[in-house]
């Protein structure tokens, strides 16, 4: 589980629609000082295709900052690697992780671009149990501590 993380992922929703993500590379949180920093490297179907050759590689850092007064500050970067064929995922997302410096193995989510298995990942992530029945109103984002979305 990574609530943060969830509500990174949450809140980049409408500059890369879970329509258009294709697999998630989960990294745990890690803590830098007092912060808490994680990543997730995505791969999306590019602009205007739903399936396809070729996969635009995103990575999404976050940092959660404590403040000594009030809620911590999570800032949340989004970042597009590239557009790459699908037979070289594999190698790029290798050489992302080896440039993030990245000591362990990914958890890897295929969600297709199906609402629903994102919304389970995102839930899943925050330690929610969905209702079935109720998926489409899971809100990550109205829990979620002040952010500030770079590029």
């Amino acid at each position: 589980m990574n609530p943060t993380l969830a509500l990174s992922l949450g809140a980049i929703a409408d500059r890369l629609p879970p329509e258009r993500v294709d697999a998630v590379w989960l990294f745990s949180a890690r803590a830098v000082g007092p912060k808490e920093s994680g990543l997730a490297v995505l791969s999306s179907f590019p602009e205007g295709e739903v399936a396809g050759a070729a996969r635009t590689i995103h990575t999404l850092n976050y940092v959660l900052d404590p403040q000594p007064k009030g809620p911590p500050v999570r800032t949340d970067e989004l970042a597009e690697v590239g557009t790459v064929p699908l037979d070289r995922i594999d190698r790029i997302i290798e050489g992302v992780l080896h440039r993030l410096d990245v000591p362990e193995t990914p958890d890897v989510r295929e969600t297709g671009g199906n609402v629903h298995a994102w919304t389970a990942l995102l839930a899943e992530l925050a330690g929610v149990v969905l209702d079935p029945a109720n998926q489409e109103s899971l809100s990550l984002g109205s829990a979620s501590p002040p952010a500030h979305q770079g590029t």
